[in-house]
């Protein structure tokens, strides 16, 4: 599987489990928003409004959330961002009223606290190739997306996305299912399980693995793990910005050099807290 996004270092995931608390994992895991993969040019015979059998259009809304077209059994047209992040994936509340969902609670663990949630049950759950049955969603309030001018009706989050490969095609905004001939451009090693998807950066020459997180901006870590790695960087002042769990705070940082690949990464990196679940 090759993907473009972005990287991020926390040791709990973003919207992660759908009944209860999702504990951290053994092995502590980043949360990554660093760029994997563009999509080459040997594609640039075909016009962007062809589409293959097994291509998907996408849109990109300030530079790094993904937007495609799905349906919910025959409710169609609706805009899902695809959040490779996201343990679970999710529909807005609004439609979730629309469509008379039953509703239970849960709590996941949401970048730097624990939110408690809604969630339910999609009968049916259509994008691309991809036909899903019976599936769980977390029931959220998306209206936070429209800071970023996209407005979506759902997520479609790794338990979903990890079901069939694919690739995602910047240059010609199209997601592409199954399997594909080797494309022009860089390309990295991942890992995934039913979790989160992962690939290897270099901290200052260190390999730390990290979630690659089409969801989210820049490269982002928890400020207590980047202490014990030891670390030299600058700290900035707090900034704010805005989940599907409410305000985050977080601290810019500057660290002494980041990559993934052949690639140099933005040394400038966020540090959150630790929700301390």
């Amino acid at each position: 599987m090759e993907l473009p996004f972005w990287l991020s270092n926390l040791q709990r995931y973003r919207n992660c489990g759908w009944g209860g608390v999702m504990k951290a994992s053994k092995t502590r895991v980043l949360l990554a928003t660093a760029l994997l993969f563009f999509a080459g040019t040997r594609a640039a015979a075909k016009t962007r409004g062809e589409l293959a059998s097994n291509e998907l259009p996408m849109e990109a809304y300030d530079g790094y959330l993904l937007v495609v077209e799905g349906s919910i059994g025959d409710l169609r047209g609706l805009k899902f961002l695809l959040d490779t992040g996201a343990t679970t994936s999710a529909i807005d509340l609004k439609l979730a009223e629309t469509l008379r969902l039953p509703r239970r609670a849960g709590r996941v663990i949401n970048v730097d606290k624990t939110v408690r949630i809604e969630w339910s049950e999609l009968p049916q759950l259509d994008y691309g190739l991809e036909h899903a049955s019976n599936v769980k969603v977390i029931l959220q309030d998306l209206r936070y997306l429209g800071a970023s001018g996209v407005h979506v009706d759902g997520v479609i989050g790794w338990d979903l996305l990890r079901r069939q490969s694919f690739r995602l095609d910047f240059a010609r905004k199209r997601v592409v299912f199954g399997a594909t001939d080797q494309t022009e451009g860089r390309s990295v090693p991942m890992r995934a399980d039913g979790l989160y998807v992962a690939v290897q950066v270099e901290l200052d020459g260190r390999p730390l693995w990290m979630i690659a997180d089409t969801g989210i901006r820049g490269t982002t870590f928890y400020e207590g793990r980047l202490e014990e790695m030891r670390e030299g960087y600058k700290v900035q002042p707090r900034t704010m910005g805005w989940s599907a769990g409410g305000a985050v705070e977080s601290r810019i940082a500057f660290v002494p050099r980041l990559r993934l690949g052949t690639q140099d990464l933005d040394r400038e990196v966020h540090l959150v807290h630790s929700s301390g679940a």
